[in-house]
């Protein structure tokens, strides 16, 4: 059915648990203290995520 594997456990620890936080964050009306880390990690992840990786040959 849905199993974690690598890549989507990957995705899931960087993307959709910050999103949801982020979701929570905003609903509670938290500050820019939350609300800017939350977005840094969102954008950082995101990034690592489509940059080339390297492979030894």
């Amino acid at each position: 059915m849905f199993e974690l594997t690598g890549k989507r456990m990957i995705f899931l620890f960087t993307v959709v648990f910050p999103l949801l936080f982020l979701v929570a964050a905003v609903v509670l009306g938290s500050g820019i203290c939350i609300v800017l880390p939350l977005t840094i990690w969102i954008g950082i992840a995101i990034i690592m995520m489509y940059l080339p990786t390297t492979s030894k040959e």
